[in-house]
């Protein structure tokens, strides 16, 4: 009897301990699918503010199989304009620092939920900046204005702090967003938020080094018929001068705020 009683106790001990194991094993099966979760809205975040990538990093070189076109190098002035547009798209940001005043660009890049997907207010709304302290949200469609007055509750909410967009009264697809005076508070907000852009941008300028040189190595490689690998070289290296300078650009504009 001792015996079997002592078996019966370890038996509770093993239910014990496998509930013990249940409970850990659904605890990391949560915490993993949170992880998962927050990894999934940092790539949607990142595909978003890297939309223009796919675009802007393409330089189409020629001398494929399928056309007659010789081939040819990407010109550093090309690859500097292409780059310049990435600096004026941070100026223009960061210009309702320096001006105390919004941008369009502070609520254009915010993701919205609609249409079954998320989509940047940019492509749902007009942005206009009524006053310094009144910004008008045009939406193209008036069934996503409440998505488009959420998001921006939202997320802009996250470094304005008391900003409540409200449903226009009257037009329905409008909503008004009252802006406070910037606190010092907030300010240091933004700017954590400028900080972050500033490196989407330099990000930006390396994918447009790097889709021009891809091209220029096939010259230094002696694969493009017609071009020397002179000629290859000393493109790489204006490609390199122009990167470098604009680089200098980005980081006077942050020091600058």
């Amino acid at each position: 009897k001792m015996g079997h009683h002592l078996e019966t106790i370890e038996d509770m001990a093993q239910q014990e301990r496998r509930k013990h194991k249940k409970k850990k094993k659904n605890k990391k099966g949560a915490a993993a699918a949170e992880e998962q979760h927050e990894q999934d809205e940092k790539e949607e975040s990142s595909e978003l503010s890297m939309e223009h990538d796919e675009t802007e990093t393409i330089f189409e070189h020629g001398g494929n199989d399928d056309d007659d076109t010789l081939p040819t190098l990407p010109s550093a002035d090309d690859v500097k304009n292409r780059m310049t547009n990435v600096v004026s798209s941070l100026q223009n940001s960061f210009r309702s620092i320096r001006g105390s005043e919004p941008t369009p660009e502070l609520f254009e890049s915010i993701p919205v939920q609609a249409y079954d997907s998320t989509m940047p207010l940019s492509s749902l709304a007009q942005v206009i900046i009524s006053t310094p302290t009144r910004v008008l949200l045009n939406c193209f469609d008036p069934s996503t204005a409440s998505a488009v007055r959420d998001a921006v509750r939202d997320t802009a909410g996250k470094n304005l702090k008391n900003l409540n967009p409200q449903l226009d009264e009257q037009d329905k697809s409008t909503i008004i967003v009252p802006m406070p005076r910037p606190s010092a508070e907030t300010r240091k907000n933004v700017v954590k938020e400028l900080n972050k852009m500033t490196e989407v941008a330099k990000m930006r300028i390396r994918r447009i080094r790097r889709g021009a040189q891809d091209v220029v190595k096939r010259g230094k490689d002696g694969k493009m018929e017609g071009v020397s690998k002179d000629d290859a070289f000393r493109v790489g290296k204006e490609i390199d001068g122009v990167t470098e300078e604009m680089g200098k650009m980005l980081d006077e504009e942050i020091d600058g705020v």
